[in-house]
């Protein structure tokens, strides 16, 4: 069968997890490609290339604040592919199968968990004509019913699956993707685990922690440099949850002698200076830490299980180390008030990460705190589930005045003109080639006009 999987429009890091489901389905005996619509050549011709592309299968991946966006194309390719059976999947979905059935009726089938093993059997009844009420980790339309088959039960050795980075622009992402942008080195993605032990209240990170072997990773870093990359974004949500696994990780990476430079998601209190010593020498040049906010008491309703002295204890720690620092913070918390979100503020400047970014909490479907809002009937539409845009107001602060603070904090931390010009020598370092040189002067194109833009748009608000 021919299969065509679709990215809608969301950010600029690779679509790794329909990667995954393809490259399993393909080893399967299908035909798969992957339409990604970020990638503004795709975007521009998507309904030309999904038609080349002749597909028996149309699937669409989504999250919440993308869900409209998916069910709209759905509709579109409906009407462009009338024979084709159209699949939804993704975190979005899998929390809520019945409303997504209800809600965007060019959807046919709704996978549910994981999407390697039930896209590739779905695929495999629908070829031989088999009846696919029942299959495990599946939802259809029964009639005037949601038919919901058993949950399918996740891959625990996820060494297994074959690589993604076949079935995506890998060249295009090294060139344009975030960190690309950001540093000047080529940067890849890398997802090295599934799950998550922690409990945080705004996530629904699903199942057991699981991850693949260190040398399993280390031959994936391996490919990836031999195809142009000259850094690694390890994707994983927490990269060092298991301490030991790191270790052995960085010990491979320095007897391999691999010389590459590598960015990953840390907790506060899941490093300390032997780890964050052994992870510099092996590469690592910055680590995101989740901070969200500068308040113990706004911690624990989100039930991070670290307090704000052990993020100031591991910012200090992983500067002391040589590697960079970007923070992340959340305001808005329904517990929240405006005396917390200045406390935030003042330990933002207190922990002068080279990066921090701000955003508005958002009760994310699956999260527990997504559950406490609807119990207490509170109104959420999931194409507003937009982490610039507030949810409810506080105490004393209206949905506007918080969407004001975090526009004001979040051109106050982005990047100041003398961190601009380091970016730009980090870059100019990198130049090798005319091709290194025409990039270069497009990605400053880029951000002077974007500069201008924003000069020009104060401009005509004075």
């Amino acid at each position: 069968m021919r299969i065509t999987l679709v990215q809608p429009i969301m950010g600029s890091y690779p679509p790794l997890s329909l990667g995954y489901v393809a490259a399993y389905v393909d080893a399967q005996g299908h035909e798969v490609n992957i339409l990604d619509l970020q990638v503004p050549t795709q975007h521009e011709r998507w309904e030309e290339l999904l038609i080349e592309s002749r597909p028996d299968i149309i699937g669409f991946t989504a999250l919440s604040p993308s869900i409209d966006q998916a069910g709209s194309l759905a509709l579109q390719a409906k009407k462009i592919v009338r024979s084709a059976k159209i699949v939804a999947g993704g975190y979005h979905v899998t929390v809520e199968p019945e409303l997504t059935l209800h809600q965007y009726p060019a959807f046919d089938y709704v996978v549910i968990g994981e999407g390697e093993r039930t896209m590739a059997e779905l695929c495999e009844r629908i070829q031989t004509n088999k009846d696919v009420k029942g299959l495990d980790g599946l939802a259809w339309r029964e009639r005037d019913r949601i038919g919901i088959g058993p949950k399918r039960e996740r891959i625990t050795d996820i060494n297994v699956l074959p690589r993604p980075h076949d079935f995506y622009g890998l060249d295009y992402y090294l060139d344009k993707g975030s960190f690309t942008h950001q540093y000047g080195f080529t940067c890849a993605s890398i997802v090295t685990a599934r799950g998550c032990p922690f409990s945080c209240r705004f996530c629904g990170i699903p199942g057991k922690y699981v991850h693949q072997s260190v040398k399993g990773v280390v031959e994936e870093v391996e490919e990836l440099l031999q195809q142009g990359a000259e850094g690694i974004f390890f994707r994983d949500s927490t990269f060092t949850i298991n301490r030991e696994w790191v270790l052995d990780f960085c010990d491979e990476v320095m007897q391999r002698r691999l010389s590459f430079k590598w960015i990953a998601n840390a907790r506060p209190d899941r490093v300390d200076m032997e780890l964050l010593g052994r992870m510099k020498r092996a590469g690592c040049f910055a680590l995101c830490y989740g901070v969200e906010s500068g308040r113990d008491h706004v911690l624990r309703y989100y039930g991070k299980g670290h307090t704000v002295n052990d993020t100031r204890r591991a910012v200090q720690a992983t500067k002391h180390a040589g590697i960079r620092v970007i923070a992340y913070f959340m305001l808005g918390a329904i517990v929240e008030n405006r005396a917390d979100i200045e406390e935030s503020y003042r330990f933002a400047k207190e922990l002068s990460a080279e990066r921090t970014i701000w955003k508005i909490f958002i009760p994310l479907p699956g999260s527990k705190i997504y559950d406490e809002f609807r119990e207490k009937g509170i109104s959420l539409s999931f194409d507003k589930l937009l982490t610039d845009k507030a949810t409810v107001a506080l105490a004393d602060m209206t949905k506007e005045e918080i969407e004001k603070r975090h526009a004001e904090l979040t051109k106050e931390f982005s990047y100041a003109q003398d961190n601009r010009l380091k970016a730009f020598y980090r870059q100019m370092c990198h130049v090798n080639s005319l091709k290194d040189i025409w990039q270069l002067g497009h990605r400053v194109s880029n951000n002077l006009g974007k500069m201008l833009a924003g000069r020009s748009g104060r401009s005509a608000e004075e």
